[in-house]
């Protein structure tokens, strides 16, 4: 008994969504970011005004100082999001946390002048 295998090349219907095609074009595949940031944020049908602030909608455009047509202009071009930005903060401080951890297994917190020793967490 034999196997072949062939591959083929499948084309697609569409390259993006049609929310992320008005910024990016039909005929140009758009990257995850934009298709996860371009458009997506709702601006209409919502069920509840905020009680906090009853005289606007949730996603309101008057409750900023800046006035914009079109908020999705506003993208990162290096498509540095959250996520990322998190990911990049928590390996800057792991070299800190590393000494910090091996001072407290030594015992050296306490030899330590006020200033540099560790405050009790705040509740």
């Amino acid at each position: 008994m034999s196997v072949d295998l062939h591959t083929r090349e499948i084309k697609p219907l569409r390259n993006t969504f049609s929310h992320t095609a008005k910024y990016v074009g039909n005929d140009k595949p758009a990257s995850r970011y934009q298709e996860a940031t371009l458009g997506t944020q709702p601006s209409a049908n919502f069920h509840y005004r905020p009680t906090w602030d009853p005289e606007h909608e949730i996603f309101d455009a008057s409750r900023s100082a800046v006035k914009l047509v079109d908020w999705n202009v506003l993208r990162d071009p290096r498509q540095y999001y959250y996520a990322t930005w998190t990911m990049a903060r928590r390996a800057s401080r792991m070299p800190s946390r590393r000494v910090m951890s091996s001072w407290s297994h030594v015992g050296w917190w306490p030899r330590c002048p006020t200033p540099f020793a560790p405050r009790p967490a705040r509740s």
